[in-house]
């Protein structure tokens, strides 16, 4: 009896793993088709990250205000994450710069604009 349940438990895991599997397996060939052109990616987000965050820096010089200063270290944080993954793909290899880094950085970002938005 022990062995059918085992059994059984074996069959539904397999069925579920696999499952929940199979959504992700439809990335795989996007993922390594974009993993061609990622040096051009890297290099755009720099330029767009240092255009924002230099904007954002006329901004608050030209107007100063609380919610400005919060958007430019938002937009500072973001080129500060752009650079280091231009680093990192040169530089390292691509160990430096990981997924909890890049999520502690996404966090931070977020998190100074959630201030921006709701600080009175």
């Amino acid at each position: 009896m022990n062995y059918r349940f085992f059994s059984l438990l074996v069959c539904f895991v397999s069925i579920f793993a696999g499952a929940f599997a199979a959504p992700w397996d439809a990335l795989r060939g996007p993922a390594q088709a974009i993993s061609v052109i990622e040096p051009v990616i890297v290099w755009l987000m720099l330029i767009v990250s240092f255009v924002l965050f230099v904007i954002a820096l006329l901004a608050v010089r030209k107007k100063f205000s609380t919610t400005l200063l919060w958007v430019g270290i938002a937009f500072g944080l973001f080129f500060i994450k752009s650079l280091l993954v231009v680093l990192d793909l040169y530089v390292s290899s691509g160990d430096f710069f990981n997924y909890s880094i890049q999520a502690l950085f996404d966090l931070l970002i977020v998190g100074s604009l959630f201030v921006a938005l709701f600080r009175k």
